[in-house]
């Protein structure tokens, strides 16, 4: 399987600009700068480059709990 945390990583990193070593994938999405419709706009580009399915709840507020539940889910 891709490294999906690298390539979770990247994605949000070049949409917000930003350097990838500066996403923490502990930190929330909104504390690395990330609504609501920015998170449903990236879910599609992973859900294209990781070749998966992402449903999303309240639940999943970082990278690590995203990588998590599509880990378990792939």
């Amino acid at each position: 399987m891709k490294d999906v945390k690298g390539t979770i990583t990247r994605i949000i990193a070049e949409y917000l600009d930003k350097d990838e070593a500066e996403i923490s994938a502990t930190s929330t999405f909104t504390e690395i700068g990330l609504d609501s419709l920015d998170i449903m706009e990236l879910v599609m580009q992973m859900q294209e480059e990781l070749d998966c399915k992402i449903e999303l709840s309240q639940e999943i507020t970082t990278i690590d709990k995203l990588v998590a539940h599509i880990e378990k889910t792939a």
